[in-house]
């Protein structure tokens, strides 16, 4: 295991991935590793529900193909939410068909999480993550980092470059750009969170290059940044903001 890999830390429960068949899952899941979460694998639901038992309160969230059929969900459902932390409503269903029949049944089941096509690795491995947490990690004012992907203009003392901001809380940002500023510098952001504009102060914690780690999400350029000054007005704009985009992954 990498250096990168292993200054994460690690949740105390693992991820159960049902993946039968080709599904996509299977190899999707293993950049969860990369969040500090340990995925197991299961491609029938008896050996879903044998790992569940073997694991017998370690195993937090269940993730699901949004291909299968409602009569498999309800298998699953009855045999391994019982050994979820949160049962049912621990359960995640990946890029279910937008089939709104479907959706009300998912939900009539106490289902809470959905990751609906077209996704990235960061919303898996956000939405995995979700699931194994308590709610009160979830809200704004936790710290949580929410993954978007949001055009930024970033100005510093020498130069200024067009970037995406790739995750977002309340106090700061991950900025992917070509040539980030070194750590310490001060910078301006500019950027749009929804109808509301951003430009907060903020200061460059730390940049990286591709290769300069072992982890996937950081194989491109970009800075960690921590924001400064924000006034009440934009403190409430970011927590808003934040909050919204965790109900995206609602069902």
């Amino acid at each position: 295991m990498s250096s990168g890999v292993s200054s994460v830390a690690r949740y105390e429960r693992y991820a159960l991935i049902f993946a039968p068949g080709q599904s996509r899952l299977g190899s999707e899941a293993l950049g969860l590793v990369e969040r500090g979460i340990d995925p197991l694998y299961a491609s029938d639901v008896d050996e879903a529900h044998l790992l569940a038992l073997q694991e017998s309160g370690r195993v937090g969230a269940l993730v699901l193909p949004g291909d299968l059929p409602l009569p498999a969900i309800d298998a699953l459902i009855d045999r391994i939410s019982p050994q979820l932390w949160a049962g049912p409503a621990a359960i995640v269903v990946i890029g279910p068909p937008n089939d709104r029949e479907l959706l009300r049944a998912l939900r009539d089941r106490s289902l809470s999480w959905v990751l609906r096509d077209p996704y990235d690795a960061a919303e898996f491995r956000f939405v995995v993550s979700a699931a194994l947490s308590t709610e009160d990690k979830l809200e704004a004012r936790s710290g949580l980092r929410v993954p978007i992907a949001q055009a930024v203009r970033v100005t510093s003392a020498s130069r200024e470059q067009e970037g995406s901001i790739r995750n977002l809380s309340i106090g700061g940002a991950y900025v992917a750009l070509d040539a980030p500023p070194p750590p310490g510098e001060r910078i301006l952001l500019a950027a749009q969170l929804g109808e509301v504009g951003f430009s907060p102060e903020a200061v460059v914690v730390y940049n990286q290059t591709p290769g300069t780690t072992g982890r996937a999400a950081e194989r491109e350029s970009g800075m960690g940044v921590a924001f400064r000054n924000l006034d009440d007005h934009a403190r409430t704009a970011l927590a808003v903001f934040v909050e919204e985009r965790v109900r995206c992954f609602r069902l």
